[in-house]
């Protein structure tokens, strides 16, 4: 899944003198047509306490975090737990350990490609714990073509990255993309990640 094979070369970690670690595969995710609801089910179906405000209407929920259970769906190597604390969707988010060899996270729609095309920009929500960290983003489509956006800088506290989704058109299909990758630079401390998005 995660071999390059035929494909045509494209700017990545290694080529910048830096290890890049194989990822582990990941389980198959929900249809691009499902997200929603099976998102409000997930959390429905969660403990008690108080749920984070819900997401504008101008916003569609892609990947939340709010069972154990989803944990084999989430690869990479940084180490990773569903987390109570900075949820911004629900009652969880998804907290990354990062240290020297573990610095990647990976989200795989197991098959079942999302279709971006419409949308203004892909965000999602970072609560940082420890010094300033920079995270590059790959995004790969259904026919195997990868693109990366360099260097986002996620600060202490509360962080939202935004990813001009527009940018993208011609590097990748924007009506099949399968996975989403982060590599975090210098990788140490930990992040929480939730709410990741598409938004008009």
């Amino acid at each position: 899944m995660y071999g390059e094979g035929n494909l045509t070369p494209i700017p990545s970690p290694v080529e910048q003198g830096r290890s890049f670690p194989q990822a582990s595969s990941c389980l198959r995710y929900w249809t691009a047509g499902l997200v929603a609801a099976a998102l409000a089910l997930l959390t429905a179906c969660g403990g008690g306490g108080q749920h984070a405000p819900a997401l504008p209407a101008n916003e569609r929920l892609l990947f939340s975090f709010e069972r154990k259970t989803m944990l084999p769906m989430y690869a990479g190597t940084a180490s990773r737990a569903i987390a109570s604390e900075h949820a911004t969707n629900g009652q969880h988010s998804l907290r990354l350990k990062f240290s020297p060899g573990r610095e990647t996270i990976i989200l795989d729609t197991g098959g079942f490609p999302m279709d971006w095309r419409g949308w203004r920009a892909l965000k999602m929500d970072v609560y940082r714990k420890g010094a300033p960290l920079l995270v590059n983003l790959r995004i790969t489509d259904a026919q195997g073509k990868r693109h990366w956006i360099w260097s986002k800088q996620i600060n202490p506290g509360a962080n939202t990255l935004s990813y001009d989704v527009p940018s993208l058109s011609g590097r990748i299909d924007l009506s099949a993309v399968t996975e989403l990758m982060w590599y975090a630079e210098q990788p140490s401390g930990e992040i929480y990640i939730d709410a990741i998005r598409l938004s008009r």
